[in-house]
């Protein structure tokens, strides 16, 4: 997900998509969910949607009504779409540095991983969208700034979420979910 320009506050109305774009844009989260992503198998389009139900005031009940179903989703689409386009970005990375330069457009090869990179987040973008499609969350009444129980309901949501996918978080991955939760809702 690219970092955006400003840091908006979670607001009233904010779709689950700016949610994650302005929680994964704050200092130090990126690395934290692409180390969770990478060590662990986390799910970040999950673990934001688990988040977000939370600031949105409708955390466990919603989940517990579609995390069968957001799970399945979820796999589906990273295994069939993300994850190939995610190794095929990297395997172009690899590849324009392989030492084939003198058979290879190297700045050809760049530019069609990024066009490759691009076609990742839209189907990352297209995932968290069904993913909000799953509940029926009234984002309008989505508390300004959420508070400590909206934190609380977040840890509980992705205590479920990690539970339910067999993630172990060791030390250093509960840092790395700290850091998300104090982008989302503060220290």
């Amino acid at each position: 997900m690219p970092a955006p320009a400003f840091r908006p506050r979670v607001t009233t109305g904010m779709s689950l998509w700016d949610f994650a774009l302005s929680v994964y844009g704050q200092e130090g989260v990126e690395e934290a969910c692409l180390a969770l992503q990478n060590r662990l198998g986390a799910d970040i389009n999950m673990m934001m949607f688990c988040i977000w139900l939370a600031a949105c005031g409708q955390g466990s009940a919603n989940l517990a009504r579609c995390l069968g179903s957001a799970l399945k989703l979820s796999r589906d689409w990273q295994r069939a779409l993300v994850e190939p386009l995610r190794s095929c970005r990297q395997n172009l990375k690899e590849f324009a540095g392989s030492g084939y330069e003198a058979s290879l457009d190297r700045t050809a090869l760049l530019n069609l991983r990024d066009h490759v990179k691009k076609c990742e987040l839209e189907a990352e973008r297209l995932q968290i969208l069904a993913l909000a499609n799953l509940v029926e969350v009234e984002v309008l009444g989505m508390p300004e700034a959420p508070g400590l129980a909206q934190r609380q309901e977040a840890e509980n949501n992705l205590d479920v979420y990690f539970s339910a996918t067999g993630v172990k978080l060791d030390p250093l991955g509960q840092a790395h979910v700290f850091r998300i939760l104090n982008a989302a809702f503060g220290p």
